[in-house]
């Protein structure tokens, strides 16, 4: 699915998970990341780049050793971070996700390293990671503020003593959305199986919040390369600032970098992103 900016849309990864008998299960708002055809599109759209390289060359920095990737999604940033040595669990709800993983990291050559969970949040081991992320815009897919803390609380548990939650944000003060329509976003490329589609993209609702930050959601159009068109729509949240420092805090993280961009930039009123490095207290 084509997404605003470089969203990685992995769908809510927390819990609680249903039961045993009907699986994970994704947000019906997030239904199409269960479409193959979709997934397959999305691996095309999103196959990773600078946030990457960021969180790569910040987890390097920070000495960690155990990573818990949060909305994995295909598995992209977890068979990078394996290939340098990182010890990584990934999850994410949608099936047809973790199924590109798995086989990715089995070409990759690094499934000793990595490890893939068809679930939430709340099955990541107490206090087993050094760190854990949220790449591509995962924590706007936590639409409710209640499924945000729950997240959060999530992370806190995961977390070993000092260690560090990174995940960014886009910025809603720098928004353009009369930029977010066919023309400003078509583009044409490679499919997996041969040929050639196009996708382009249109806001489908803008839902105000004064309190929590607005939804928007975002039409995706995908004409493949038979000519069917698959349309699917996802909606996010854009808390602000002050929202995202102030759930950090109530988690218990103190926060030590914000940066704008992937650049590491001085976080600013027109910057891009919002990028959080927040840490739990040894004690």
């Amino acid at each position: 699915m084509s997404s605003t900016g470089s969203a990685a849309a992995q769908g809510p990864a927390s819990g609680p998970a249903p039961g045993p008998d009907s699986g994970p299960q994704v947000d019906p708002a997030f239904a199409w990341v269960q479409d193959p055809e979709l997934v397959a599109i999305y691996d095309v759209e999103n196959a990773g780049g600078w946030d990457h390289e960021f969180y790569l060359e910040l987890l390097e920095e920070l000495g960690t050793r155990r990573v818990a990737d949060v909305g994995c999604g295909t598995g992209v940033l977890g068979v990078l971070l394996a290939q340098h040595g990182f010890r990584v669990v990934g999850v994410d709800p949608s099936a047809a996700m973790i199924d590109v993983a798995r086989a990715r990291s089995a070409r990759a050559g690094v499934d000793e390293q990595v490890s893939w969970i068809h679930g939430f949040a709340d099955q990541l081991e107490t206090g087993t990671a050094d760190a854990v992320v949220m790449e591509g815009h995962v924590a706007q897919y936590f639409l409710e503020r209640a499924d945000w803390d729950a997240v959060l609380a999530q992370a806190w548990q995961a977390l070993s003593p000092g260690g560090h939650l990174a995940f960014e944000s886009r910025n809603p003060a720098a928004l353009e959305l009369d930029a977010w329509d066919a023309e400003s976003t078509r583009e044409t490329q490679p499919h997996p199986g041969g040929g050639e589609f196009t996708s382009w993209m249109e806001i489908a609702g803008v839902r105000q919040d004064a309190v929590d930050g607005q939804l928007i959601t975002a039409r995706a159009h995908n004409l493949l390369p038979d000519a069917r068109e698959i349309i699917a729509e996802e909606t996010l949240r854009y808390r602000p600032l002050a929202v995202l420092r102030e759930s950090l805090t109530a988690a218990g993280f103190e926060i030590r970098q914000l940066w704008g961009d992937w650049d590491r930039e001085e976080l600013s009123e027109d910057s891009p992103e919002m990028i959080f490095l927040a840490q739990k207290p040894l004690s």
